[in-house]
């Protein structure tokens, strides 16, 4: 071992002791703030009613105790720098001595600061010399820990931080309990954990409220199940092969779904949150298509088939037709995109334990979710990914049918995916062809079934015409600024002092995208000399790169960050592949980028919320409330829509027959649904018929139907439905001229005006 080493050994083991000194000062703060002393001289200090000497002790303080502890915990120190001391016991000291002073920030509680660190310390000295066979596999510890962090949130009355030190101790010292048991024939000790994830099912949203809130079960697969597995399961070929099986395909995609579920609105809140004007859009379509009617043909779903009709229909289908259902449906399917995020990741490593990494990682950026619209755009974008790293174009067939059903469920996704599928070809040099064909069969074959099927339904020719000649024409209406500086960079652009807002919460999105476009530049542009495996793995980040840069014109469109979707999954890839470097400078950089994700990341704020949401039982805030009408049941609305839907409920009551509807110019088309009435247009949205040929149709349809009794406006000037601040008159000022002519005012209440028809 050359001296260098040593030195670093030992710079890094002193830097942990002084770091722990500094804690050890700061959680003295407390002690020094007594109340004055007696004959203390008038002052500010007297004035609040602390002692004046609190200051300069606390200063002396941080400067002498880190100098003196390092001093005396040099024997200890010396053991730890020793070549026979194994890394995982400095790199533990390290990190406990490191945590300890996150920990101090928040809490000054001396005895805590004093016990954490000195039982990682005693353990590491006990077993310095152990090989505790520490690897990237043990990554499976982040849904371990999550599950006695949830656990221990149950049923121990602590604050968070001081939880999170426990569950972090439990976690370790479970870890190395496991190194000396059965230490040549048990299994690996990663493996040990491997149901301990299936805790994180049993807390998730999907039991009743007293099992998933109930900490035995899940502490008993964190803890005690780890250990019988390493006493009572031999480390055979067979059984790695089919525990690793397991968490790759089962066990990492379940927790990392179980997580997202526990620490979800919806398992705080009991019930998911609804929006008068936003759910329209997904549940309008899907309720008319109850009635009988066609989408498309009879009513539009702009975003795409699947995400604004068919999911809601299946969901209404299949049970209770009420907001609660269809909602909450929605948010279970939709929560699978972690499950996608992390197969994503993993088809580019090859590491399902980087996937899992890279899933909590999304959690604490708070990109793990989303709508549903995405989901199939991230496993086709998997798939893609993986026929690129494995170099096996056969991949790309059912790349091909994912981008069909990308087409299907939402418009902008599927064209993402066809630009990339096409950019994908062009890289798999001297097999093009190949790829080609593969691509072709998978999309070809997926969209004659596609089409044949809407065929038969009867909705073929009106999916394309009104997805090319309307849908796709709608661009203007929505158009936003080119750019709008998010709030950090709008406070600060001068350069350096940026460089800070650049890790804003508000703000890293922005700074994601043109790293994205230059590192694709550089790629795109650079000859590699390197072997075909290695430059087969950095295609594969380059097409997911690819991707997050052409989601750029989501931007453009109505200023969407997509690109989120990808961004965890970028930074979880550079890391690995900045620690794998053979590059000794490249390595060093990788534990600077691990510092800034986890700055950006807010991993504090994460806690302190899951804590949050862990302790509460309805309602987060006020204003929410489930309504007894009977189709807005099992669903939380906020008071405003709870009012228009009230009122509208009441008008249609006392001045509607069964079978009569009325005509909606106020964006609010959910509440055709809501109140079990026929919507007599095709378009949800006023900005849907701002073209002439679009307000003569709607026009015509409102003219030719005696059903139409009133219409719902909203007030004049202060428009409070417009899209944008434009007013609905003036998006669609035909519509507008011909209410004023065939309805005339007749009631408004709480900014909502009635006009019956003459």
């Amino acid at each position: 071992m050359n001296a260098n080493t040593n030195v670093r050994r030992d710079l890094l083991v002193r830097l942990a002791a002084a770091i722990w000194g500094f804690a050890i000062a700061i959680s003295l703060l407390p002690l020094w703030l007594g109340p004055p002393y007696p004959g203390q001289l008038p002052g500010f200090a007297k004035m609040i009613g602390f002692d004046a000497r609190a200051p300069m002790r606390f200063a002396l303080g941080l400067m002498l105790i880190p100098l003196l502890w390092t001093l005396a915990l040099r024997p200890l120190l010396t053991l730890l720098a020793r070549d026979d001391t194994r890394d995982w016991a400095r790199n533990a000291f390290a990190s406990a001595s490191v945590g300890i002073l996150w920990f101090v920030i928040i809490d000054r509680d001396l005895a805590w600061v004093l016990i954490a660190p000195a039982i990682v310390l005693a353990v590491s000295l006990a077993m310095r010399k152990t090989d505790a066979h520490f690897s990237r596999h043990d990554l499976i510890l982040l849904p371990v820990l999550a599950t006695v962090y949830l656990a221990l949130l149950d049923f121990v009355p602590r604050s968070v931080e001081q939880l999170f030190v426990i569950a972090l101790t439990i976690v370790f010292l479970v870890r190395i309990a496991i190194v000396p048991i059965r230490r040549t024939s048990g299994l690996a000790p990663s493996l040990c954990f491997a149901l301990a994830p299936l805790g994180l099912a049993l807390q998730s949203s999907f039991n009743s409220y007293a099992v998933r809130h109930s900490p035995w079960g899940p502490l008993a697969l964190a803890i005690v199940a780890p250990l019988l597995l390493r006493a009572f399961v031999s480390d055979t070929p067979t059984m790695r092969s089919r525990f690793r099986t397991a968490l790759r395909y089962v066990i990492y995609p379940l927790a990392a779904y179980a997580y997202l579920s526990a620490t979800s609105q919806l398992a705080a809140e009991g019930m998911p949150r609804a929006d008068l004007f936003e759910d329209q859009q997904h549940l309008m379509p899907a309720a008319e298509m109850l009635r009988g009617e066609k989408p498309y043909r009879d009513i539009i779903p702009a975003h795409g088939f699947g995400q604004d009709a068919l999911l809601d229909y299946v969901a209404l289908r299949t049970g209770p037709v009420t907001l609660g259902r269809a909602l909450k449906f929605r948010g279970i399917v939709s929560g699978t995109i972690v499950v996608a995020h992390y197969a994503l990741v993993a088809a580019v490593t090859g590491s399902p334990e980087i996937g899992l990494a890279s899933t909590f990682l999304a959690m604490l950026l708070g990109t793990a979710g989303g709508s549903f619209r995405v989901l199939p755009a991230i496993v086709t974008l998997a798939f893609v990914a993986y026929a690129i790293r494995r170099r096996d174009p056969r991949w790309l067939a059912l790349a091909g049918a994912g981008a069909v059903i990308c087409i299907l469920t939402s418009l902008e996704q599927g064209a993402y995916l066809l630009l990339v599928l096409a950019i994908t070809m062009l890289r798999f040099r001297g097999e093009r062809i190949r790829a080609l064909k593969f691509t072709a069969i998978g999309g070809g074959g997926a969209a004659i079934i596609a089409f044949i099927a809407m065929g038969i339904y009867g909705i073929a020719v009106d999916f394309v015409r009104v997805t090319i000649f309307e849908i796709a024409t709608l661009g203007p209406a929505y158009t936003l600024t080119p750019y709008d500086a998010p709030p950090a960079l709008q406070r600060i652009n001068n350069i350096p002092e940026v460089l800070g807002a650049l890790l804003d919460k508000s703000s890293w999105q922005y700074v994601m995208w043109p790293v994205m476009m230059l590192l694709v530049v550089l790629a795109v542009t650079t000859r590699t000399t390197a072997t075909l495996r290695r430059r087969a793995h950095r295609e594969a980040i380059l097409i997911v790169a690819i991707f997050g840069v052409l989601t750029a014109i989501s931007y453009a469109e109505r200023h969407h960050l997509l690109w989120q979707f990808v961004a965890a999954p970028l930074m979880t890839i550079a890391i690995f592949r900045l620690f794998r470097s053979r590059v000794p400078a490249v390595r060093a950089f990788a534990p600077a980028l691990l510092v800034i994700v986890l700055m950006i990341a807010q991993p504090t704020a994460h806690i302190a919320i899951a804590g949050s949401l862990r302790h509460a039982r309805g309602p987060i805030e006020s204003g929410w409330q489930e309504l007894a009408l009977p189709r807005a049941r099992g669903a939380l609305s906020k008071a405003t829509d709870a009012a228009v839907i009230d009122i509208v409920q009441r008008y249609v009551a006392s001045h509607l027959k069964p079978g009569e509807t009325w005509f909606d110019f106020t964006n609010r088309g959910n509440l055709y649904f809501l109140l079990d009435r026929d919507c007599p247009v095709r378009q949800l949205e006023v900005a849907f018929y701002e073209t002439e040929e679009r307000q003569r149709e709607v026009i015509h349809r409102i003219d030719e139907n005696p059903r139409i009794r009133f219409a719902l406006l909203p007030p004049y000037p202060s428009d409070n439905t417009a899209v944008d601040n434009v007013a609905n008159r003036d998006r669609a000022p035909l519509v507008y001229a011909y209410l004023q002519q065939h309805f005339t005012p007749d009631y408004e209440e709480g900014g909502v005006v009635f006009w019956r028809r003459k």
